[in-house]
């Protein structure tokens, strides 16, 4: 099954302002400042255009990165790579999932849609005897949703 999430564009497009507004003062004093700001920026706006995928399928979990349409990252891991997938509490009201692999970087699962992926990722570990580690938090957060 395909999950998918966006970047937090609420948080993202007011500080792309104020990093605007600060070029434009930074560009009158020090053009390296400047320069680095306008980084900055340019990440910031491509940031906006971030999309994840994660995908559930039935031997492997891939996780892929998207700016517009093109793929920025890929990764694909069989349930022998899978050291334990780690269930905790992101907020008040949300759930992470952090899948702990041998080599390489962990894949953080958050705000995916639609929300039952937390319970088909505990599937997947069941199937394949993985590893499953849940904070006191998360079980609390489990019962109330």
């Amino acid at each position: 099954m395909l999950f998918k999430a966006t970047a937090q564009k609420t948080i993202i497009f007011p500080l792309l302002l104020l990093k605007v507004l600060l070029f434009v003062q930074m560009f009158q004093h020090d053009k390296i400042a400047a320069f680095l700001l306008l980084f900055a920026i340019l990440c910031s706006f491509l940031s906006m255009f971030l999309r994840y995928e994660f995908q559930i399928d039935k031997d492997t979990l891939t996780y892929r990165t998207h700016i517009l349409r093109f793929k920025v990252y890929q990764k694909t891991v069989k349930p022998m790579d899978i050291k334990k997938i780690a269930f905790k509490c992101l907020s008040w009201k949300a759930k992470l999932a952090i899948v702990r692999v041998e080599k390489g970087w962990n894949m953080r699962i958050s705000l995916f849609n639609p929300p039952n992926v937390f319970k088909e990722l505990e599937t997947f570990a069941g199937e394949y005897n993985v590893d499953v580690q849940k904070t006191s938090d998360y079980k609390i957060l489990e019962k109330t949703s």
